[in-house]
């Protein structure tokens, strides 16, 4: 068969050969997408090689060869599959033409893409042409022309790169003398001009704030205390701050609660130390400088304010990733059906003899805790009673659909082998519709050359059965898509079912079922919970296929069905 098959591309190639063998120029069209794909909808694939048809249309000295496209490869080197593919092409002289859209597709190292076009092209007889930059290498005055203006811009690429990197410089000097450069000053500071310096200028009211945050939090108020505070003292957020351009509330203006990121962020910020820690484009590192303005806290209450926030974070963490709350089975389809804010999963439990104990884990709506006008009734429920209710309710649904899950599992097994069988049926089939075309294709051949046929009947007759061919090409390859689907859907399946089994007999739901069953779930006052499934409708056509009533496609179980 690997015979017949080489025999059979000598002949096809041997074929083209001829076909082309009146015009000058076999074109191959490389095509690339960057890996970091960034390149916009206009550098696309499809795009790169639609515009090299068009430009082939009006020109008759070439015809089509093959496309190459390289897809997600780097533009800094030419290890690329479909490049090396193009490069051993032109080295069995199959091509002697190579055109792309404009020179950042063939290559974005620019010494190597010199090479190329001015060296290794000339001297293997290969035109070049990139359509966008008007370079032909046939044309020596244009072409050198064209090359020359694609030159002149990757010398003002650098150019510009150079000037960023001076300005960036110069950013740095006033940052090492101690100057802000930022373009919005620390809450409590406005920017001002002293020495001949833009530096920082306290601000009256709201310095006064910060201190007192540093303060409170330093005599051991919590984050939630601190909101409170700020919230009846009637004290805009730094964002609202900005806006309003006042520090208090006053008539007509918005009072929302702060949160505590802001405070985080006010806490570690060594601005009120007196100091600036500086950073920007073209930077190894941060700048530091200190005593460049006039300090709101003192370095003794600064640094035990870190301590304390650093044992915060260090609990945090802890409270995420020990004992039994690390798993969060519901991430992402709890919402509070009050407000519709996605629900924030919480956990209490304390150590005993060094181990940690089973914690107490339940969901909340942030907005329970709030003291504006955005305060929440409802959003609350614990993780037991949560899981109590969906494996209630899945029993109770199984139940009244008269559905075996067991049953279910042999079922959706049967049905899947039955699918695969009649897909690999008709591969088959196509398998040897496409080797009959390419011996039709063979025997035309053969009557041309005995001189029993024209070369317009050749040409037409092979047009017509390259058709044909792809025709019978396409539908293979989707078949082949389907089977793999297919084989993925049928390892989900029995995952889903094999979970729902196990939740049947009093096992517990885990993450991967939550996911394939549950769509959303609201939480509402009272904890009152309503569940969006995705598996209703599907459930109810497993059980119509079962009993007859059903196509094929009906009767496969499909986790993701609405």
């Amino acid at each position: 068969m690997a015979r017949t098959s080489k025999r059979r591309f000598c002949l096809e190639n041997q074929m083209g050969k001829e076909e082309g063998a009146g015009k000058a120029y076999a074109a191959g069209i490389y095509a690339r997408l960057s890996v970091e794909h960034h390149d916009g909808k206009e550098a696309s694939i499809e795009n790169q090689i639609a515009l090299a048809k068009e430009y082939l249309k009006s020109h008759g000295e070439m015809t089509l060869y093959d496309c190459y496209c390289d897809l997600g490869a780097t533009g800094t080197n030419f290890v690329r599959p479909d490049f090396e593919r193009l490069m051993e092409d032109i080295r069995d002289e199959r091509v002697n033409c190579v055109i792309v859209k404009d020179f950042s597709r063939f290559g974005r190292n620019y010494i190597e893409t010199g090479d190329f076009v001015e060296k290794i092209f000339p001297f293997m007889g290969v035109r070049f042409i990139s359509i966008t930059d008007q370079y032909d290498s046939m044309d020596r005055l244009a072409g050198n022309e064209a090359l020359s203006v694609h030159l002149k811009n990757i010398a003002n690429e650098f150019y510009a790169r150079d000037i960023a990197k001076k300005a960036a410089a110069s950013k740095r000097l006033k940052m090492e003398r101690g100057e802000f450069v930022g373009s919005v000053a620390p809450y409590g500071y406005t920017v001002g001009m002293r020495n001949g310096k833009r530096t920082l200028i306290r601000e009256k009211t709201g310095s006064e704030i910060v201190r007192q945050i540093f303060v409170r939090y330093d005599a051991g108020e919590t984050f939630a205390s601190l909101i409170e505070w700020l919230y009846g003292q009637g004290i805009h957020r730094p964002s609202d701050h900005r806006k309003y351009q006042t520090v208090c509330q006053k008539e007509g203006q918005e009072l929302k609660q702060w949160d505590t990121t802001v405070l985080r962020t006010i806490l570690s910020n060594q601005a009120y130390l007196g100091s600036l820690v500086q950073s920007g484009k073209y930077m190894d590192e941060p700048v530091a400088v200190e005593h460049t303005h006039e300090p709101l806290v003192t370095e003794e209450v600064f640094y035990r304010v870190g301590e304390r926030l650093k044992g915060n974070c260090r609990m945090q963490k802890c409270t995420r990733r020990s004992g039994k709350a690390a798993e969060d089975i519901f991430r992402g389809v709890l919402y509070c059906g009050e407000c519709g804010r996605r629900l924030v999963r919480m956990a209490h439990g304390k150590k005993s003899f060094g181990e940690e104990t089973e914690r107490f884990v339940f969901y909340s709506c942030p907005n329970r805790r709030r003291i504006d006008g955005e305060h929440c009734p409802g959003g609350y429920i614990t993780f037991l009673r949560l899981q109590k209710i969906i494996l209630h309710i899945l029993k109770e649904e199984f139940a009244r659909c008269g559905v075996s899950l067991k049953m279910l599992l042999n079922h959706s097994n049967a049905e899947t082998q039955k699918q695969k069988m009649f897909i690999q049926k008709k591969q088959e089939e196509l398998q040897r519709a496409m080797e009959g075309k390419a011996l039709q294709m063979s025997g035309v051949y053969l009557e041309y050359k005995e001189g029993r046929i024209s070369q317009t009947q050749f040409l037409r007759q092979k047009q017509l059965l390259v058709q044909e061919r792809g025709k019978v090409g396409q539908k293979l390859s989707l078949l082949h898509t389907k089977a793999s689907l297919m084989d993925g859907q049928a390892e989900r399946q029995n995952r889903l079912i094999g979970a729902l089994v196990q939740c049947a007999d009093g096992g517990k739901l885990d993450a991967c079922l939550v996911e394939s069953l549950i769509e959303q779930i609201f939480i509402y006052q009272g904890k009152r919970a309503v569940i969006v499934w995705r598996w209703r409708d599907t459930a109810q056509k497993t059980q119509e296929g079962m009993h007859g009533k059903g196509s094929c496609d009906e009767a496969l179980w499909n986790g993701g069905a609405g």
